[in-house]
């Protein structure tokens, strides 16, 4: 392989959590009078940072803050824990790519106490070198923390492969550098995804077989 590092997205792409991200949105606008979104609705409107999403669907931040509504969506989303899983083929992916040789990241938008807990909680703790996450749960832009990583590893950015699931993710690899390839079955929509240019996947393991051929 090309590639020395594995850069990975953690939601959507490894965790497979769209619906559940979708039902603790949901949830939100509900209690407000604003409607419901399914699934496909937020895979078709998610945005980074996740604030436009919501001025997107008609929330208006003047009687409450964004970082009240950031901690009342966590709130619903950890009460979803149970319904969460990985993707099926996320174990064997990062086991593949460990057996080439490739040293493997995290870089999320998710809050970092919440990350740690997660991969912790699937044992994938000994796939990643360094797992960088927000220190809040606002869902902000990620850019930072992958500029943060490159330095840590101190290396070319092309020998950087970034995977995700958004066009966030996207706008994070090349903003550092790093290569791109995004996969279609996590938090955005084929759709959005193509507006990207980038290379996209049906899932992790077409994804591997691209990269390893």
């Amino acid at each position: 392989m090309k590639y020395k590092h594995i850069v990975w997205d953690w939601n959507g792409t490894l965790l497979n959590d769209a619906e559940a991200c979708a039902k603790a949105m949901s949830m939100i606008l509900e209690k407000r009078n604003l409607g419901t979104v399914t699934t496909e609705d937020y895979r078709s409107q998610i945005e980074f940072p996740a604030i436009k999403m919501y001025e997107e669907t008609g929330f208006q931040f003047e009687n409450e803050s964004f970082d009240d509504l950031s901690e009342e969506y966590i709130i619903n989303y950890k009460n979803l824990f149970d319904s969460i899983k990985l993707h099926d083929d996320t174990l064997e992916v990062l086991q593949n790519f460990k057996k080439q040789g490739m040293i493997q990241h995290i870089v999320s938008a998710s809050g970092l106490e919440i990350l740690k807990k997660q991969v912790e909680l699937y044992k994938l703790n000994e796939y990643f070198t360094h797992i960088f996450g927000q220190e809040n749960n606002r869902g902000d832009s990620k850019v930072h923390l992958a500029l943060k990583l490159l330095k840590y590893l101190d290396c070319n950015p092309k020998d950087v492969l970034f995977i995700g699931d958004t066009a966030h993710d996207y706008e994070v690899a090349t903003k550092t550098g790093f290569d791109c390839r995004l996969v279609s079955n996590g938090h955005s929509s084929r759709e959005k995804l193509e507006k990207t240019g980038a290379l996209i996947y049906s899932n992790l393991t077409e994804l591997y077989k691209d990269i390893a051929s």
